[in-house]
Formats: C-alpha cells, sequence, structure tokens
C-alpha cells in the first residue's frame, strides 16, 4: 500500500514521520509532501533529511487573503505530483490541499488531529474517510466541523504520545544551558488565522518573569523571524532568543518550568512530567482542558496570576516536579498505543 502524508507544521512533521516509521516497518510505502515555511524548513533539510519530503508550494504568510491564494496555487502544483504517484490512502491533520485532491481523485483520506477548533476542519473533516483523534474530545466538536459522526474514531492517547512513546531527551540540545537552570517560554502562534493576540503582551509577560527568575535564565522559542527581532527589542540580553525551529522536547525536558502559549509543546510538557503554565489566550482547547483537569497543566491570562504561581512553583521546584513527574506516569499507564488504531481503520477502510 502507499501512504501519502501532507505535512504543515512542526507537530505534524512529528506525527506523521513517527506514522511513517511504523508503516515502514509493515513493508508500505511511504509519501510526505510538505511546504515551504519558515517552522518547516531547516527541520526537514537537517533533523528530518532523511525521509526525503516533497516541498510543494509554500506558507502564505500572516494575512488571510495571502493565505488562501498560496493555498490554491499549492492545491494545483501539488495535484500534478499525486496523479503519478496514485497513492492508496492519504492522511493529514487537516490539509486542505490534501483532502480536497484525495477527494477528488477518490483516494480516501483519513483526518487525524486532536484540534477541532480549527478552521480549517471544516474544509477537511466532511471530506475525510476517518476522523482519527483523542478519545478526550467530544463527538459534537467533530460533528459541528461537518463530520459524520460514523466516520469518528477516537483513540486513548493524547496525539505527542505517537512521538514521544520511546522518547529520551538529549543533553547535547541544552548547548550552554544548564538543567533546570532556564524557564522555557514558548511563543503562541499569532499569525495563525484563527489568533487575535499580538506578540507585545507576550513578551511583556516575559520581561515581568525575568524579574523574578534570579540565577534561573529565560529561554523564549520564537516562532517567527519577526517575533525573534521583537523579542530581541523588548529583552534584550536578559533572555536566551531561540530564533529558529527547533525539535523541543529536550529542551522542555530539562527545563525548570514550561510556559506556553500554544498546545503541542504545552502537551509534551506535561506528557514529560514538567511543570506547566499555559498562557493559551481566551478558551483552551479540549485536550489542554483535560490536562488541566488532571492537573498536569495550570492555565492562566493574567500576567500577574502567571508571575505569583510560577513564583510558587520555582520554591519548591523538586517538591513539584516530583508530583508533576507521578501526574504524567498515572495517564501513561491509561493510555494506549494510537498507532494500533490508526493501523485497524486504515486495513478496515481500503
Amino acid at each position: 500500500m502507499k501512504i501519502w502524508m501532507d505535512i504543515l507544521s512542526p507537530k505534524q512533521l512529528l506525527l506523521f514521520t513517527s506514522l511513517a516509521k511504523r508503516f515502514r516497518e509493515l513493508g508500505h510505502n511511504i509519501l510526505l509532501t510538505s511546504r515551504r515555511y519558515i517552522q518547516l524548513d531547516e527541520l526537514i533539510e537537517t533533523s528530518f533529511c532523511d525521509w526525503s519530503i516533497i516541498r510543494i508550494g509554500e506558507w502564505g504568510g500572516g494575512d488571510l487573503e495571502g493565505k488562501l491564494r498560496a493555498s490554491i496555487e499549492r492545491m494545483k502544483l501539488l495535484l500534478d505530483e499525486i496523479i503519478p504517484e496514485r497513492p492508496d490512502i492519504c492522511l493529514s491533520s487537516g490539509s486542505p490541499e490534501a483532502a480536497r485532491i484525495a477527494y477528488g481523485l477518490r483516494i480516501p483520506h483519513f483526518l487525524i488531529s486532536d484540534t477541532p477548533h480549527s478552521p480549517v476542519n471544516r474544509l477537511t473533516a466532511p471530506l475525510s474517510r476517518k476522523v482519527l483523534t483523542p478519545w478526550v474530545i467530544p463527538l459534537r466538536e467533530w460533528i459541528e466541523t461537518g463530520a459524520s459522526g460514523s466516520t469518528i474514531t477516537r483513540y486513548k492517547a493524547l496525539d505527542p504520545c505517537f512521538w514521544l512513546k520511546d522518547f529520551k531527551p538529549d543533553k547535547s540540545a541544552l548547548g550552554d544551558l544548564d538543567e533546570r537552570g532556564y524557564v522555557l517560554f514558548r511563543m503562541p502562534e499569532t499569525q495563525a488565522s484563527y489568533f487575535k493576540t499580538g506578540d507585545h503582551e507576550f513578551l511583556d509577560l516575559a520581561r515581568q518573569i525575568i524579574e523574578i527568575l534570579g540565577d534561573l535564565k529565560l529561554v523564549v522559542l520564537c516562532r517567527y523571524v519577526e517575533q525573534a527581532e521583537l523579542a530581541r527589542r523588548i529583552l534584550g540580553e536578559k533572555a536566551v532568543i531561540i530564533d529558529r525551529p527547533v525539535l523541543g522536547a529536550s529542551l522542555i525536558a530539562y527545563s525548570a518550568v514550561f510556559i506556553g502559549g500554544g498546545g503541542t509543546m504545552t502537551q509534551e510538557a506535561s506528557l514529560l512530567g514538567v511543570p506547566a503554565i499555559s498562557i493559551y489566550p481566551g478558551e483552551l482547547p479540549t485536550v489542554l482542558k483535560f490536562l488541566e483537569r488532571r492537573r498536569l497543566l495550570t492555565h492562566l491570562e493574567d500576567s500577574g496570576a502567571v508571575i505569583q504561581i510560577l513564583a510558587k512553583l520555582l520554591k519548591d521546584l523538586d517538591v513539584v516536579r516530583n508530583a508533576w513527574m507521578k501526574k504524567a506516569q498515572i495517564l501513561w499507564r491509561i493510555m494506549e498505543d494510537p498507532f494500533q488504531v490508526i493501523m485497524r481503520e486504515v486495513k478496515a477502510s481500503t
């Protein structure tokens, strides 16, 4: 069987290469496509260069018209690549181009996603043979996107389980940083179409955090060049600014505390047993709400509350980390291997 997977983000790069590895071990042929995107390019060219990922089209930038034009152009280019390849199935995590091409060519499309709130799913879920999603997400959230209830299958795992299952942190990722000698601050995806908050207020929070860290450093993981440039202007040399895409799991694992404005790395921190504060603006996505209920995540929007809770965590860090790790281990024990669910559904639907 030839399995086509379309990769649009760093999370999807981790997700689909972990799936591709296991499908390949079972003897299936793999076709991986992606796009030119600042958050992906360096990772594809370095850590994932052995995968021969074909990059077609590009990211459309931060404005809606640019995103739409880039998607239309990419669909045309991607179609020319896919027709001669003749894949048997297509997997994506909400790729409008892949879902539309698969539908048009009668290739079964499988949507693997933990973000029903993402606008792209109104374009992809109705076209999907199967919607595969974590068990904590209610069926109604997917039905509201246009998915049929009969197409939805849930696995008892969170998405980072796909690539964290056998993960061991690598100290070489630390560079000049000391283990537990820093707080890791992940900037939000402020250029996403669904995001309404700018970078300034998050970087102002970062500036306030620096003032209470003492001997600890603040490491700021930026998503875009513009974010990094603004971070340097606001924070100066008081923070370590990382302006290139990195595989974050090791940096998370060795941090004292993780503060995240997005979803994937926040989930990774919780599953790795690292004290995690979410500064996601607005209502939390369902997966993060689940982690908050299990006390593996604290969601705070008020900067004063973030400072207060962070100071409390750092004061008793060893005790806090031990408690967080125990809760993470309990969660791992109740989850299943999600690949087995994916494999079963692929076999049943093709």
